[in-house]
């Protein structure tokens, strides 16, 4: 035991690495700023929730933790970066609880489509694709290779469906990702439904293969028809 006070002590001198991993996801591209944000926020909580678990451990073993900062400056930064991010990501966390779950019917601009939570957005998708009689699993954050909605067609078929809710342009490297999941999980099509664009080589490396692509106004164009299809009874 003691060897990890001895260990714990030292690491927990470095904290402040809490904050130069955690706030990667904010130089994500192609994504919103406030799924950024969310994500750093996250990340930064987590990171603190562990080094604060080096410190009650410290605490508990009356042993003086190590500071490369000047205390009390230390402790009032190191849980002050705790009360910060941990409130953002319960915010987060509460605003998506209370965010209510769009459905077809209610998703007839990008703009709508933009409002969801990814899981919302797969979860909308999968909704899609059951409008046509399939069935579908979302994936969530057990996804493999990508894959975010596994569907099973009424003729057995196996498809699987990769979701990009952000504003960016999808290239070909996603594409070609996307193929070699296809053959991995031994489906028979692939769809690739973001929110955003596609670039002229995605959609050129996609011809002839199982594989559809939707952009944004693609998918909302898709959504209104499925729509307007169900209302005379035609699914």
């Amino acid at each position: 035991m003691e060897g990890f006070i001895a260990i714990f002590t030292i690491l927990y001198a470095f904290w402040p690495l809490i904050i130069f991993f955690g706030v990667r996801p904010l130089f994500k591209r192609g994504e919103p700023f406030l799924d950024r944000v969310r994500q750093a926020a996250n990340h930064v909580f987590w990171g603190w929730l562990i080094w604060a678990a080096f410190w009650a451990t410290l605490l508990v073993n009356d042993q003086p933790p190590f500071s490369l900062i000047p205390e009390p400056l230390n402790t009032i930064l190191f849980f002050g970066l705790g009360l910060v991010s941990g409130g953002a990501a319960i915010g987060f966390w509460i605003h998506q609880r209370q965010q209510r779950r769009m459905s077809l019917a209610d998703a007839q601009t990008l703009e709508d489509l933009m409002a969801l939570s990814p899981d919302d957005f797969e979860a909308l998708i999968a909704e899609l694709f059951e409008a046509y009689g399939h069935q579908t699993r979302v994936m969530g954050g057990n996804g493999d290779h990508g894959v975010d909605v596994v569907v099973t067609t009424a003729e057995g078929e196996k498809w699987i469906v990769q979701c990009k809710r952000y504003s960016g342009s999808v290239g070909e490297p996603v594409v070609r990702d996307l193929y070699g999941t296809l053959l991995h999980e031994s489906a028979q099509q692939a769809y690739l439904i973001t929110t955003g664009g596609l670039t002229r080589q995605a959609v050129e490396w996609a011809e002839g293969k199982p594989i559809v692509l939707y952009d944004g106004e693609g998918l909302v164009r898709l959504i209104r028809r499925t729509q307007s299809a169900k209302s005379r009874n035609v699914i």
